[in-house]
């Protein structure tokens, strides 16, 4: 009997034991990526450690690991950002285990699936709460610790910074506070307390941080040297970090700020060469992915070669798939085909209009057919002809000019919104502006020179154009809209392109806002380009920061169904087919996962009779 209860012992601590490796192995997975993107492989680990674990709740309901395997449940569920099936399992965890040693550290993580859900407020008294009835120093400062990410993700800075220092001093020797003291001196760089960031920053060594974070500290150090203009300090401290080997886990990203200082010093030949080095010594890593992001910025803004500048945004998404600088890189490279490609299209628009405009100049009226109703029938019918003709080629003349003037204007705007090059965008708005032949948007491109002027602040200038509008197009809706009456500009990029910058600035800190911000783009501004990289950027948003498989595959695919031209259709179709193989994965994994039975082994190094201690990170 005694051997009997010791083999159920060992079947159902085996489960768990293998539950807690793959979970194990997901945690090690996601901290591989740049950007923590649930990869295929990631959904794997979690999903079989789910998988297990509900075998140790549904097959031993006495085990003394069932409320280790329902929090492993509910953790691999957040991992795997499928919050609301995590927060059911958290719940569920409650009641049934209320005495659980694991219920503080399960609040903990619930305050923090209450947040990624949205419910704010839920999430900030979940923790609170939890907060003031825990008595254990360590798991207070966690809790504090918690809220201030939360705060930090919000960007509310004020509150992150007040739990990380009630972080510091609850947690006291513990490398939590470590961490918690570097994101002070973060908060502090943000705000530009630059004297105050290094002190902070140097504080980190008081409190046992880890190897990691000390790697981390030095080039956050050097980072803040540079950006306060210390120039040489920031040179000195990475040089000497360089020349260390102690420090070659973190040499690539000294490297990559050895370039950015380089920058900020306005020497850029010494960047490109800074940045093509550390693309090439450290390929297919988040730092490469970055190194070719900035060559492509100093093609694009420095160095005006876009040839170069759309290859080196082509190979971020090469060296690393899920770089931040990703989607905006794909942008950037697809803006400057689509300009090689309008450039293209105005030679060929300016071939058919060149032989019109010689003519108008040339004063030849090509609308005048002389007819003489005196004539006999034979030649006024073979006037009549000619006039149709003459008719018919007018069409075409107006036809012709307005392609000519459209390539012009997007031209224009493609030289001043994407490549900043104000003074060629000034020639080509000016360029239509000032031809009266067959010119449906010249009022158009005075606004769009309006625009630009009051942009780099010459108002005076704008203001002589505004004139010009007055004068001339009393009814145009863009002088309508500088007069601040309520009109809208269908398919105008200008307000389209102020909304969606707003939302870019939310990206990072405010996710949830951006993506209000680009719907809102498509609302108001549907023909416009940035409806078309508004629907782009919430499938991406959905992909890479709310992990929502379900939500991105129908937001690319509304994409493509939108926009079937689109030159982000390469992308966008490769995104969505790596996504479709995942959902294949997980459904033929499921189908697997009935079919198998259960093959699990009894480690060397575990007891089956001492209870595990559950662990997670952040």
């Amino acid at each position: 009997m005694i051997g009997l209860i010791w083999l159920g012992s060992c079947a159902y601590y085996n489960t768990f034991y293998n539950a807690r490796q793959y979970y194990a192995q997901g945690l090690a997975e996601l901290e591989k990526s740049s950007d923590g993107a649930i990869t295929a492989n990631v959904r794997k680990y979690f999903d079989t450690a789910i998988e297990k674990s509900n075998k140790v709740l549904l097959n031993y309901p006495e085990s003394r690991w069932n409320d280790d395997a329902a929090y492993l449940i509910a953790m691999s569920q957040y991992y795997k950002t499928d919050y609301i099936a995590a927060k059911k399992s958290f719940e569920y965890f409650f009641a049934t285990f209320p005495a659980s040693e694991l219920r503080s550290r399960a609040e903990i993580w619930y305050g923090r699936c209450l947040w990624k859900m949205g419910e704010k407020e839920n999430a900030l008294y979940q923790l609170r709460k939890s907060s003031q009835k825990e008595k254990k120093p360590l798991l207070k400062a966690e809790i504090y610790f918690a809220m201030a990410d939360l705060f930090m993700a919000g960007n509310d800075l004020d509150s992150a910074l007040y739990y990380y220092r009630h972080t510091v001093s609850t947690a006291q020797d513990n490398p939590l506070a470590a961490e918690a003291q570097y994101h002070i001196a973060e908060i502090n760089l943000k705000r530009n307390n630059i004297d105050q960031a290094i002190t902070d920053l140097k504080r980190i060594v008081d409190y046992s941080p880890t190897e990691e974070l000390i790697d981390k500290m030095q080039v956050l150090l050097a980072r803040i040297y540079r950006e306060s203009g210390r120039f040489d300090e920031a040179r000195e401290l990475i040089n000497a970090k360089l020349n260390d080997i102690a420090n070659e886990s973190i040499w690539g990203e000294l490297e990559l700020q050895l370039g950015l200082l380089y920058l900020a010093e306005n020497d850029y030949k010494s960047a490109e060469s800074r940045f093509s080095q550390v693309a090439e010594k450290y390929p297919n890593t988040p730092i490469a992915g970055e190194a070719h992001y900035l060559l492509g910025q100093l093609y694009l803004e420095h160095f005006k070669n876009l040839e170069k500048a759309q290859s080196s945004f082509e190979a971020v998404r090469r060296a690393d798939r899920n770089s931040k600088y990703a989607l905006d890189a794909q942008s950037k490279a697809t803006d400057i085909k689509r300009y090689f490609t309008l450039q293209s299209k105005y030679r060929e628009v300016y071939k058919n209009v060149q032989p019109f405009l010689e003519k108008i100049e040339g004063g030849v009226d090509i609308a005048a057919v002389d007819v003489d109703i005196e004539e006999v029938p034979e030649k006024l019918k073979k006037a009549i002809q000619l006039f149709e003709e003459e008719k018919a080629k007018i069409a075409d003349t107006v036809s012709v000019f307005k392609n000519y003037y459209q390539v012009l204007y997007e031209i224009g705007e493609m030289n001043y919104f994407e490549f900043n090059n104000i003074d060629s965008a000034l020639v080509y708005f000016e360029r239509i502006h000032r031809q009266d032949y067959f010119n449906p948007i010249r009022d158009k491109a005075l606004y769009a020179v309006y625009y630009l002027m009051r942009d780099i602040g010459q108002n005076d200038a704008a203001e002589a154009y505004l004139d010009t509008m007055k004068t001339r197009f009393q009814e145009s809706p863009y002088l309508q809209y500088i007069q601040g009456q309520e009109v809208r500009l269908p398919g105008d990029n200008i307000q389209a392109r102020q909304l969606f910058l707003t939302a870019e600035q939310d990206l990072d800190f405010q996710p949830r806002t951006a993506m209000d911000k680009y719907q809102q783009v498509i609302r108001q501004y549907p023909n416009s380009r940035y409806a078309e990289k508004s629907m782009l950027a919430i499938a991406w948003l959905y992909q890479h920061r709310f992990y929502d498989l379900d939500k991105s595959i129908e937001w690319y695919e509304k994409f493509q169904a939108e926009y079937p031209e689109s030159e982000y259709g390469d992308y966008a179709g490769g995104e969505l087919a790596k996504l479709n193989q995942i959902v294949e994965w997980i459904n033929k994994s499921a189908e697997d996962s009935l079919q198998e039975g259960e093959q699990a082994a009894i480690p060397d190094d575990e007891s089956s009779t001492s209870k595990p201690v559950s662990g997670d990170s952040e």
